[in-house]
């Protein structure tokens, strides 16, 4: 009876496991992408990133429970929500900081959804 119990509890743990691992990385870099053509958005490491638009902007923090990641402009912090898609589509929202349009979508970069978006 004990070995059954102890190989249930070890089969229940691994896939507990197995199921935290396979959450999405936000490490790596992001593209927009426009009739076929790859630009860098984003880039996300271990210290942070960087957002690309007209200057480049290091962004500050990340925080993945609440998908949140913030960078500064003019001494002021935009905290920008995303979504990271298992494909690789990130889906973010600039809130008030952008004019035209708050919601963005970058690709990983080699990525399924990447490599859809550049046959378009």
């Amino acid at each position: 009876m004990k070995k059954i119990f102890s190989l249930l509890l070890l089969g229940i743990t691994t896939i507990f496991l197995i199921s935290c691992s396979k959450q999405n990385s936000l490490y790596g870099k992001y593209y927009d992408i426009y009739d076929g053509k790859a630009k860098l958005a984003l880039e996300f490491n271990e210290n942070g990133g960087k957002f690309y638009e007209n200057e480049t902007r290091a962004i500050t923090n990340i925080d993945t429970k609440n998908k949140t990641f913030t960078f500064s402009v003019n001494g002021r912090d935009v905290v920008v929500t995303y979504d990271l898609k298992e494909n690789g589509t990130l889906k973010y929202d600039t809130g008030s900081y952008f004019t035209s349009g708050n919601e963005n979508i970058a690709y990983k970069k080699d990525s399924e959804a990447y490599k859809k978006a550049l046959k378009k």
